[in-house]
């Protein structure tokens, strides 16, 4: 049987036409008023502690009429298990007959997601108090969605197809924009600031009619966020330089230069056949014209990671671990930055190499090489904010829903992350129950998240037990309880 080749060519989104209209009309359901409406006013169980301060604080910047379903969404989404829907939210957190004002409130935070990422900033810098130096990652995450009604869904490229996966999925495409923490114990975590839609051009015209849409490359988002984080900071009084590691696909002049005039680092992976040019010769005194910014000899980087000799050694901290590798640098121009950048080469156990480059010319290979190995902590967010808190199964339409959903789930990663961070390890897990695991293994994010669930339950639970004298027994059952729902 011949062996199917699958296309390399971008394919369209195909729907299949279905000419009846959708069962759920909420202009039709406005029209008959419902007189025994029940209100949410409370979730089922409350938020205690750092967590329920933490979202008082994005209450604030939210409209007041509507704010107060925040705290309730945040509850459903703390203790909500499998599914991870928008109505799965609703229904753990006891959501009552005005369900559809809380998918509003999803609209509303789509739609005040920079005031909202402006809030959770400032609960980020107020926790480390930054002196120095701000290492921030940037990346884009697609997510699969389904059906044609999906506001700002395309095809996009599956960065990790499955076994079963095509080359292509149809979703939404986030640009993401994090911060790169280091814990004292666990290494570098990264906290979501924010995160902006990137939709197709071939797709925005359907947006354009009805929101005004316009089309921005994923490099113009990059931009745009980097903007925002640049002007926040600065009204925020924080003066630490600001240094950002991207991968090679953010190495581009449209994405750099703006970024650059913002002051920004940028660290970032070169091509293997990347165009450098060495250092210009210094302009002779008396000489009209303007100084050259590049030199007239070509560096080839295959060239220079193939000889044997000039290479050191050097040891630095990769993802938690301290290893020795050998490393060659160089200063070099580039029309990337439209300047004099550093070079490093860095080459593996197995032979091979990667060359990275910095655009601030003074700085240490070992803090390049250590903002490289951080920017993984970008992955790590996207595969926990999809596997624990269920980012892109919300199963909304609207574009500001999805819009929110996902900067939602991406903010209550960060939260959790700081609610979390002078804990002990002992206090975030147990695995006695669980022989065949590492018991040195570090607290997981989905340690962390049972962790506030656990709080927020025995709180609710344990305190409304009466002092009977079966009261300690009472409470180890509660607590195994506890233990199997969170």
């Amino acid at each position: 049987m011949a062996k199917r080749k699958h296309p390399s060519k971008r394919q369209q989104a195909q729907h299949k036409q279905n000419g009846k209209k959708s069962q759920h009309d909420k202009r039709k359901r406005l029209l008959r008023p419902n007189p025994n409406r029940q209100n949410t006013i409370r979730p089922r169980v409350p938020l205690t502690g750092a967590m329920q301060s933490a979202v008082s604080t994005l209450q604030a910047v939210m409209d007041r009429r509507i704010a107060f379903r925040l705290s309730i969404i945040v509850v459903g989404m703390l203790l909500s298990d499998d599914r991870r829907t928008a109505s799965a939210w609703f229904a753990t957190a006891a959501v009552k007959d005005d369900w559809d004002r809380f998918y509003d409130c999803l609209m509303s935070v789509g739609r005040t997601s920079s005031k909202m990422a402006t809030a959770v900033l400032g609960l980020i810098v107020q926790k480390f108090e930054p002196k120095t130096r701000i290492v921030l990652a940037i990346d884009d995450s697609p997510t699969s969605r389904y059906g044609k009604h999906v506001e700002g869904a395309g095809v996009h490229h599956n960065p990790t197809p499955g076994p079963a996966d095509g080359e292509w999925l149809y979703g939404h495409n986030w640009v993401a924009l994090v911060w790169l923490a280091t814990h004292p114990i666990w290494g570098v975590i990264a906290l979501p600031l924010r995160s902006l839609l990137y939709v197709r051009e071939v797709d925005v015209p359907k947006l354009a009619e009805k929101y005004a849409w316009k089309f921005r490359t994923k490099h113009q988002l990059g931009a745009q966020l980097l903007t925002w984080f640049v002007a926040t900071m600065g009204s925020l009084g924080v003066q630490a330089k600001v240094w950002l590691v991207a991968d090679g696909a953010y190495a581009a002049r449209p994405f750099l230069s703006p970024v650059l005039e913002l002051g920004v680092v940028v660290v970032s992976r070169l091509r293997k056949d990347a165009c450098l040019y060495d250092l210009p010769a210094e302009k002779k005194t008396g000489r009209r014209g303007r100084p050259p910014i590049y030199g007239k000899n070509k560096l080839s980087l295959a060239k220079r990671a193939g000889h044997r000799q000039g290479w050191e050694s050097i040891t630095y901290n990769c993802r938690g671990v301290e290893t020795t590798r050998q490393y060659k640098t160089f200063l070099a121009t580039s029309r990337l930055t439209g300047g004099v950048i550093r070079v490093v080469i860095i080459r593996f156990d197995d032979g091979g190499w990667a060359p990275y480059f910095c655009t601030d010319s003074l700085a240490e290979v070992r803090d390049i090489l250590e903002a490289v190995a951080a920017r993984w902590a970008i992955e790590e967010h996207f595969h926990d904010v999809k596997e624990v808190w269920g980012a892109g199964q919300q199963q909304v339409r609207n574009i500001w829903s999805n819009i929110g959903c996902w900067n939602l789930n991406g903010w209550m990663y960060a939260l959790v992350e700081l609610c979390c961070w002078d804990d002990k390890k002992a206090d975030l897990t147990d695995r006695t129950d669980h022989p065949w695991d590492n018991p040195d293994r570090r607290p997981s994010h989905a340690d962390r998240r049972r962790k506030i669930s656990r709080e927020m339950l025995q709180k609710q639970i344990l305190a409304a037990l009466p002092n009977a004298p079966q009261h300690h027994k009472l409470h180890l059952l509660l607590n195994d309880l506890i233990a199997l729902a969170a």
